[in-house]
């Protein structure tokens, strides 16, 4: 409205300024053509205006200078249209129009006299060509709203010119533009007004976006709001809610489906490892402190394995109900595996909190699980890590608690541990025998021993049992009671004991070759390698491989292979084994699970006496009539007996006494390589003399008691 205003105010000041300057010229044409006795006649336009002045004769310039008349005339002329009348005379010279002669009131006037229309002039180009010009021009030291007209003799050419005046454009304008400055105030007044309250609307509008913005900004970070505001409005701003509405409830979703144990319930893997950083974190600072408890449960597998996955999945249920019982809402509890948990205790940094509820957490899960199928135990066990002394970042902090879990379960009761730095030490110690154990089984390193087992009564070999050893550059050899441990739990006796096998085979078959009788060669199993399935299916393609017959090779098992293995399964292994062709050995006998009933079910042909029994049985009778009975028990069974450890005259005297199968110790000879082996035996032979029979038996009657 205000622009429309203002465009109308100018275009109407603009045609009453044009119809006012031209009403102001035909007056003063008109005057000027009576006053001067009609010496210039005025040419019209269409529009009535004047034109041009035609000189109705050629004055002299004389008169024109002089003439007083003609100041009175225009004088008159100014007063009659309130403005200004000036009259300029031409110069051929100077190619001007020079001012000569003006109303009375401003002949003395110095501007005046000497303003001139040149080339400069906006009046110029259109008084020169003859033509009118109504307009704008300086004139009088201000800029004058003016209409000029050419003076033009009888032959047309430029005379002079006339020129009329309104006013100065400024003093005409003046109204106008106090006009426009008001609209314009006016315009700013209501635009800013329109601007404020417009804004405090907007803002009032917008309120709403920005809380939800808000409320997003939260959500982005992980923060769960209690409730979605402006949920309960029904335009644009509800559906927005509504909208973070439905991602709150996906993100919760996902949520849980990132850190929470679907079976338990509990905080999961990637859980515990964001709680345990946050712990350390908090830890580094030095005010604050905690204890990692590390727990699982011993044979787990078996409950899967007889009952089921669902079942398992019920005890852990109930495991994990009780460890929030005994440890509170103030513990973080995650199950990250299995049944591997792990527990955050707050502000415990000598770890006396978790020793009680360590004490409390074993009893409490060793209490039998009440379930449909029957009541089922579990052994726990618990390894504690002091943070931040034990650890100082989340990889270092499992690692430890996982040392002092895996030490309570090799050790007796109390079944839980704390970290020590002699663990770090230990697995350390294990971690470089398990790199350099593997590089010696790439490289070849590792070489069999044989030890002889001989008759006792007549000193002849019977047979020899390969014993692996392990030469290196700098440590000289490594004992196998170091290496061959870390082998079976790192998994590498299975790669160790093919090994062994195929070292056997291939020096069983050079003997062979060579015409020296070995009777047999004994080599141990390990457990690991007696429960894989197709391990019958190796020891044949082995035998095959080297062409060695299978009555040659000789197993020995220990009583291990039926811990953690039923008897049935037990019992096809060695029954695939004999059907083989080997021969089959119980070794270690007495020394670890031991089973009267299954000895006459299972398929062996030899029981080897541990040397416990031996050991001084010579001297001590009670021991004697031990192994007495245990040799007695094997005969009885048609079982060939083999006496281990033997390492005296007197204990070896007994064993020929009891009339052993055979014996195998120091007193025979050390485990030595291959080819010292038949000149240890005939050393040995040369050592017992020519002792008969009877003169070995009347030894061993002889012995002290």
């Amino acid at each position: 409205m205000a622009g429309l205003s203002y465009f109308e105010l100018t275009r109407t000041s603009t045609l009453i300024a044009a119809d006012r300057i031209e009403r102001t010229a035909r007056e003063a044409v008109a005057i000027l053509d009576l006053g001067t006795s009609s010496l210039f006649h005025p040419v019209f336009d269409d529009k009535g205006n004047p034109a041009s002045l035609r000189a109705v004769q050629n004055p002299e310039v004389a008169q024109l200078d002089s003439d007083r008349d003609l100041s009175h005339l225009l004088g008159t002329i100014s007063h009659s249209i309130q403005g200004s009348a000036n009259l300029f005379r031409w110069s051929g010279e100077t190619r001007e129009f020079t001012h000569f002669a003006e109303d009375v009131a401003n002949a003395k006037s110095e501007t005046t006299r000497s303003a001139v229309i040149d080339l400069h002039n906006s009046a110029y180009s259109s008084l020169v060509a003859g033509q009118s010009f109504r307009g704008k021009i300086p004139l009088q030291g201000r800029e004058r709203l003016a209409y000029a007209i050419p003076i033009l003799n009888a032959d047309g050419s430029i005379q002079g010119a006339f020129a009329v005046d309104v006013g100065p454009v400024d003093a005409l304008t003046e109204a106008e533009n106090r006009l426009k400055t008001r609209i314009m105030s006016a315009v700013i007044i209501v635009l800013t007004g329109t601007a404020l309250i417009g804004g405090l609307l907007l803002r009032l509008e917008l309120r709403p976006l920005s809380v939800l913005a808000e409320t997003a900004e939260e959500i982005a970070n992980g923060k769960q709001p209690d409730k979605i505001p402006y949920s309960d409005r029904q335009d644009e701003i509800g559906d927005l809610a509504h909208g973070l509405e439905r991602v709150t409830d996906l993100q919760d979703k996902l949520h849980k489906l990132a850190y929470i144990d679907p079976v338990t319930t509990a905080g999961n893997r990637a859980r515990y490892f964001a709680d345990l950083n946050a712990v350390l974190q908090r830890a580094r600072t030095g005010a604050y402190s905690a204890s990692l408890i590390h727990l699982d449960f011993n044979g787990f597998s078996k409950i899967n394995d007889a009952f089921g996955q669902q079942v398992g999945n019920r005890v852990l249920l109930q495991a994990y109900a009780r460890l929030t019982n005994i440890f509170g809402p103030s513990a973080t509890i995650a199950r990250i595996s299995a049944d591997d948990f792990c527990i955050l205790l707050p502000f415990d940094s000598k770890g006396a909190i978790a020793e009680d509820y360590a004490k409390q957490a074993i009893d409490m899960l060793s209490a039998p699980f009440l379930l449909e199928e029957g009541d089922i135990r579990v052994e726990p066990s618990i390894g504690i890590a002091l943070l931040p002394t034990d650890a100082i970042d989340a990889e270092t902090a499992h690692r430890v608690a996982g040392l002092a879990l895996r030490s309570a379960k090799e050790g007796d009761a109390p079944r839980y541990r704390f970290f020590t730095a002699p663990l770090n030490e230990r697995l350390q110690a294990e971690m470089l025998t398990e790199t350099l154990l593997r590089a010696a089984l790439k490289t070849r390193q590792l070489q069999l021993f044989y030890q002889p087992q001989v008759c006792p009564r007549q000193g002849k070999l019977i047979g020899l049992e390969a014993l692996i050893r392990w030469p290196h550059e700098t440590r000289g050899f490594i004992p196998p009671n170091e290496f061959i441990p870390i082998a079976e739990k790192t998994g590498l006796i299975l790669e160790l004991g093919q090994y062994v096998l195929n070292e056997a085979c291939k020096q069983a078959a050079q003997w062979t070759q060579s015409g020296f009788d070995f009777r047999q060669i004994s080599v141990n199993v390990s457990p690991l390698q007696f429960r894989q399935t197709n391990f019958a299916k190796t020891v044949k393609r082995t035998l095959q491989t080297y062409g060695v017959p299978a009555n040659l090779l000789c197993l020995e098992v220990t009583e291990n292979v039926f811990v953690d293995t039923s008897e049935k399964l037990v019992l096809n292994i060695l029954s695939e084994l004999q059907k083989t062709g080997v021969q089959l050995s119980l070794d270690d006998f007495g020394s670890g699970y031991s089973s009267l009933t299954y000895l006459h079910r299972l398929p062996f042909q030899e029981l080897k006496i541990d040397r416990a029994f031996l050991t001084h049985a010579d001297r001590h009778v009670q021991k004697e009539q031990l192994f007495q009975a245990i040799v007695g028990l094997g005969r009885s069974l048609g079982l060939r007996i083999i006496a281990e450890g033997a390492e005296t005259a007197g204990e070896y005297a007994l064993t020929a006494a009891h009339r052993c199968d055979g014996i195998q110790g120091y007193f025979c000879s050390a485990a030595v390589p291959a080819g010292d082996i038949e000149a240890r035996i005939r050393a040995f032979q040369r050592s017992l003399g020519h002792q008969t029979e009877e003169t070995i038996g009347s030894s061993a009657s002889a012995r002290p008691a």
